[in-house]
């Protein structure tokens, strides 16, 4: 460069080392350098690799039709590959799946559990969220035309009603609005005191200062003359007076929030991979599955359990058994992209590697269960207000999630619980029964008198540690195991290559189950343009 000072390198962005990397490594290759970088939030590649050359109806068997075997499919085939999916249920999307009049699910025990939601009414059981920077999913919900709508993650309206919390906070039920307002306002305040006592003077200019307690003013409310925080109309509003003006609702003591904890549960700045506004599909998650399914439908054997995974230096050999007429079928091609989770492959029969064996045993298989019910009024909307977002109560696992869709409808689906890990394994052992009963004990003191009366008798649960096919909501890598055993996976075993979010660096997350097939497609290509 002209104006470049020969002694000093030329100096390139993330960006253009990561464009550069693209030449080189391919999509594949900026994968592994982000998740190099522990940058593994938002998409690495906005597009599908471009793979060039005719593989000459070289044939790909593809276990399992969720999102990284049907992306599979539907990229090969376009490039002429003779694709056949493989799927041991009965439908398409594997954990893309929404709740919905008619939809049945199966347990490990062999109970089959059926929705009967009203028409019109769902809830996403699976994947529930997407951010805007997911952009290997919105590749294809633009592809597919799958209309979309935003998804209300924060909700500064729901409210904490914290039993256990400590002092005269105890048990109140208060908006997330007023805990937030009260907290800014007063370490605005102590700031801004500091800041005018002279704490600050040795790291700040004068016009630093006064630009910082310009800022600490408007963000905490704070009167300009004393720089005190005495409340704020934005925490809410307790009445109005006879000249129609609204009063500030009173202020909580500092002192009385700190000594209940409700101050730590929110941030200032949402995180990156959880923004306050989200993204879902118009109907239900389940509708990115069908845009795929409608593509590469008539590649998919559905019922079609998979017994065995054999491979030589000509093909590849599955077995699979036909769960409604238990017939036994053998399918051989060139080579395998297996999609099916770590867990349930490796109980199959297979001729991988001992090596590769033990990094399929290496994940943890995440716990995970939900709990919906189904509302015959939208009470949380007419009396209090709230669209979207969510109320917790601090118990774990329990989290009353508000509908981001059929707004000022009649009925609404509620989502009572969400846990994880052990909260998850005891609430997979309780029966239906018990589940709804635990979801309307625990919501109703957030919106007192409104669940018991307004329950409708309809809910659906699923836990899929203990669901079939799937026996875990995702995989769990600790970071010494991902860096020991990622690598085997991300590379061909023979001729089977695996794809799927539990080889991604965004496990749990659809767009790393997109990603990861993105990922495998381009190496399988590359080597078939060898011969």
């Amino acid at each position: 460069m002209a104006n470049s000072k020969p002694d000093q390198p030329h100096k390139i962005t993330k960006r253009e080392f990561l464009e550069a990397f693209a030449v080189v490594g391919g999509v594949s290759g900026v994968i592994s350098a982000l998740n190099g970088w522990d940058m593994g939030i938002a998409s690495a590649a906005e597009a599908p690799p471009n793979l060039m050359g005719n593989p000459n109806g070289t044939k790909v068997l593809i276990l399992g039709a969720g999102l990284a075997g049907m992306t599979s499919a539907y990229e090969l085939g376009l490039r002429g590959y003779n694709c056949q999916i493989i799927e041991a249920r009965a439908f398409a999307g594997g954990r893309c799946q929404s709740s919905r009049a008619g939809f049945k699910t199966t347990t490990v025990d062999g109970e089959t559990r059926t929705c009967d939601f009203d028409e019109g009414q769902y809830f996403n059981h699976g994947p529930w969220r997407l951010p805007s920077f997911h952009h290997a999913v919105f590749h294809y919900i633009r592809k597919f035309g799958v209309p979309m709508e935003a998804m209300i993650q924060e909700n500064d309206l729901g409210y904490l009603q914290f039993d256990k919390a400590g002092g005269p906070l105890a048990g109140r039920r208060v908006r997330k609005r007023e805990i937030k307002a009260d907290m800014r306002g007063y370490t605005s305040e102590l700031l801004a005191k500091l800041t005018d006592q002279g704490a600050l003077d040795e790291q700040l200019t004068n016009r630093d200062r006064e630009k910082l307690t310009d800022y600490l003013i408007r963000e905490g409310f704070l009167d300009a003359n004393d720089l005190s925080y005495k409340g704020t109309i934005h925490r809410g509003q307790s009445e109005f007076n006879p000249m129609g003006t609204s009063i500030a609702s009173k202020a909580i003591a500092l002192k009385e929030i700190l000594q209940s904890g409700l101050g730590n549960t929110f941030q200032g700045v949402t995180t990156i991979d959880h923004p306050a506004t989200m993204f879902q599909p118009v109907g239900g998650m389940d509708q990115i599955a069908r845009g795929f399914e409608r593509a590469v439908g008539d590649a998919i054997t559905f019922n079609a359990e998979v017994q065995e995974l054999r491979q030589d230096e000509n093909g590849v050999s599955i077995t699979y058994r036909n769960n409604v007429t238990g017939e036994v079928s053998v399918q051989k091609a060139d080579y395998c992209i297996t999609t099916l989770p770590l867990g349930i492959l490796s109980k199959l029969q297979t001729d991988l590697s001992d090596r590769c064996k033990e990094a399929m045993d290496a994940p943890r298989k995440m716990t995970v269960g939900k709990l919906s019910l189904q509302m015959n009024r939208r009470f949380w909307e007419e009396d209090d207000q709230i669209y979207g977002g969510s109320s917790t109560r601090g118990i774990p696992g329990h989290t009353v999630i508000y509908p981001s869709y059929g707004f000022c409808g009649k009925k609404g689906i509620v989502q009572s619980a969400y846990t994880f890990g052990r909260a998850a394994v005891v609430h997979g052992e309780l029966s239906m029964a018990q589940k709804i009963k635990q979801a309307v004990n625990r919501s109703e003191p957030i919106h007192p008198g409104q669940f018991r009366k307004h329950y409708d008798g309809k809910a659906f649960s699923i836990d899929w540690h203990l669901t079939r096919y799937s026996e875990a909501g995702w995989s769990a890598w600790s970071p010494a195991d991902r860096q020991k055993h990622m690598s085997i996976l991300r590379e061909p075993q023979g001729r089977v290559y695996f794809a799927g979010d539990h080889v991604s660096g965004l496990p749990g997350w659809q767009v790393g189950a997109i990603e990861s097939a993105w990922a495998q497609i381009e190496k399988l290509h590359a080597r078939s343009m060898k011969g």
